[in-house]
Formats: structure tokens, C-alpha cells, sequence
């Protein structure tokens, strides 16, 4: 908490941008041809762009779980999407899914081996 308390006097705007370089870095650690293209990031965000804030960190807190539990990359991803409910089990024990058409996220229990809802869609 001390270490980020330095952050405090930054606007949320300001803390946004900071996140987005940090983020690049990361990638570029684990990729170095990686792109950080504004362009190139705004298309590939295009498809969160109808989630909610809450959802959407929801999704970044995930992403940022794989990359500690990946050691920063090389790791698979368990952040998965696709057009129908999810059924199959997913290569790793912590996923979550979101179905495009309904928005509804699910997240896989390990322990029951099912695809839960999390959040329900359209």
C-alpha cells in the first residue's frame, strides 16, 4: 500500500495511461515484436467495448492473474470467447469465458468440473 500510495495524486485518467505503459512493457518483455500500436490496440479492444466497467475488470483482473501465474508470459490463456455457451472444459483450472451474443460470462469450478455463470447476458 505505501509503494502505491506515490500513485495517489494522479487523476483516474493519469493512473489509465500509466496501467497502458506498464501493460506495454510487459508485452514487450515477453514479445519484443509486439506491437503497442494505439490503432492496432483500439481494434483488438473493439470487442470489449460493450462490456461494463465492472465486467471489463473483471476481464483485466483475470488477464493480470494469468500473466503473475504465467511468470510474465509464455504461459496459455484462459480468458476465452466464442459465439455459444461454453461446454467443454477448458486446458487449465482457472478460466473464464465470455459468450459474445448474450454477454453472459461464465468461469470454470475446478472442482465441480462445470462451466458456471458469472455474470448473465442478453
Amino acid at each position: 500500500m505505501q509503494a502505491a500510495a506515490e500513485l495517489s495524486g494522479l487523476s483516474p485518467g493519469q493512473l489509465e495511461l500509466v496501467k497502458t505503459v506498464i501493460l506495454c512493457r510487459i508485452l514487450h518483455l515477453n514479445n519484443p515484436m509486439a506491437s503497442c500500436d494505439v490503432q492496432d490496440l483500439l481494434d483488438d479492444a473493439n470487442c470489449f467495448s460493450c462490456l461494463y466497467p465492472y465486467q471489463l475488470s473483471l476481464i483485466q483482473t483475470q488477464l493480470l492473474c494469468e500473466i503473475l501465474n504465467a511468470g510474465g508470459g509464455g504461459g496459455s490463456s484462459c480468458l476465452l470467447c466464442g459465439n455459444v455457451d461454453p461446454v467443454a472444459a477448458p486446458a487449465c483450472a482457472c478460466a473464464l469465458y465470455y459468450n459474445m451474443l448474450t454477454s453472459s460470462f461464465w468461469y470454470w469450478d475446478n472442482n465441480l468440473a462445470i462451466w458456471a455463470m458469472l455474470i448473465g447476458g442478453i
